[in-house]
């Protein structure tokens, strides 16, 4: 168990992006969805927190950086999947 009581499926791509956002500092991770889930530009960003643009642009860096480092790490120790005959037929 990872976070908040759930169960993680590391076979699961989107649980695993969700928890490599989860992870992120507070403000990060604000800056990360205000960005691309709200699909606000910087300078909006900025005055929404209180940050520079400079700053947005740092959080943004900084939570690419970190997601993909988390969702590596989980693809790398990932058990293989089960997959199906049909999936993977015989040849």
């Amino acid at each position: 168990m990872l976070w908040r009581g759930r169960t993680f499926d590391p076979q699961s791509s989107q649980q695993a992006l969700s928890y490599a956002v989860f992870r992120l500092r507070r403000e990060t991770r604000n800056v990360f969805l205000l960005h691309h889930i709200k699909a606000l530009d910087y300078a909006l960003i900025a005055r929404h927190l209180g940050l520079s643009v400079n700053d947005v642009q740092a959080h943004l860096a900084d939570a690419l950086f970190e997601i993909s480092r988390t969702v590596d790490l989980i693809e790398r120790v990932r058990p293989p999947s089960k997959l199906s005959k049909a999936e993977h037929p015989d040849v």
